[in-house]
């Protein structure tokens, strides 16, 4: 099983992006995706097939790529395709081929007597997302294919893009990560004794801590947070490539809560108590 891994540093965000396929509405372009703000989305009115493409500010080494809080049903499918020179020119240095855009349910967490035989392990989540994993290449430019031909509200939503190198420690997190359900509603209790509670969304929260952080992951962990702080979002995977409901719900885009007190615990070794926040 593979470790935490945490999208920090967000190449896409210094990148060009453009929609060169499909028609995008002026007032909610892709350049949106490249600033967090919920309420800040892309749209494309072209679902049978958009692409999305942009040079980066440099060559970067890139191994994930994210789209986050999507409309995308269970039969889309997406592509990304990454270059060693600008605007898509040169050799193919990754190309995920067309892939299923939103993750299906593990046969474990199937319910066969109410779930349909095709069905997504998001599709009890308010907040759909796609995500690739890959060994890291060095990168100018890129194009991502997005084909959705059945998505009967007949546009292309997205919120954000992650899209750079993703940490992963050499060793997991300790045991005793904590994770809990956030959310403002208030609850009242009237003189009968009846207790009412506002309806208010949810959001993730997980606490955990990455105890055998040698030199070369500190330094790497190190130039992340300090990029972060508190303020910048970045995407978190706790179980990537697990699959099914347990890494659905605790994957997600997060902010650090606070910056974290580090221990040098032994030689050569680093403890780092990590909390984060949906957002």
């Amino acid at each position: 099983m593979s470790n935490v891994r945490m999208v920090i540093i967000n190449e896409f965000d210094s990148a060009t992006v453009a929609q060169s396929t499909g028609t995008a509405v002026a007032t909610l372009p892709a350049t949106n995706m490249q600033v967090y703000n919920n309420s800040r989305i892309w749209r494309s009115l072209t679902v049978a097939s958009s692409v999305l493409q942009g040079n980066f500010a440099d060559i970067k080494l890139i191994s994930a790529f994210v789209l986050w809080r999507h409309n995308l049903t269970n039969a889309a499918t997406i592509q990304l395709q990454l270059y060693d020179s600008a605007d898509q020119a040169g050799t193919v240095v990754y190309d995920s081929g067309e892939i299923p855009a939103v993750q299906q349910i593990a046969f474990g967490d199937w319910d066969w007597r109410v779930q349909p035989v095709v069905a997504s392990a998001l599709d009890d989540w308010a907040v759909r997302y796609s995500q690739i994993w890959f060994a890291a290449v060095f990168a100018a430019s890129y194009k991502i294919t997005i084909k959705d031909p059945l998505n009967t509200t007949g546009q292309l939503d997205a919120t954000r893009i992650y899209m750079g190198r993703h940490f992963e420690p050499a060793v997991n997190f300790s045991y005793g990560r904590q994770w809990q359900l956030g959310s403002n509603a208030q609850q009242l209790r009237t003189d009968d004794g009846s207790l009412f509670t506002s309806q208010s969304p949810t959001w993730r929260t997980s606490q955990f801590s990455l105890d055998y952080i040698d030199e070369g992951d500190r330094a790497a962990l190190i130039t992340a947070l300090r990029y972060a702080g508190t303020s910048r979002d970045f995407f978190i995977s706790l179980f990537p490539e697990h699959g099914g409901q347990k890494e659905v719900e605790n994957s997600f885009a997060a902010k650090f809560k606070q910056q974290p007190a580090i221990t040098n615990s032994a030689f050569n070794n680093y403890k780092f108590p990590l909390s984060v926040e949906e957002c």
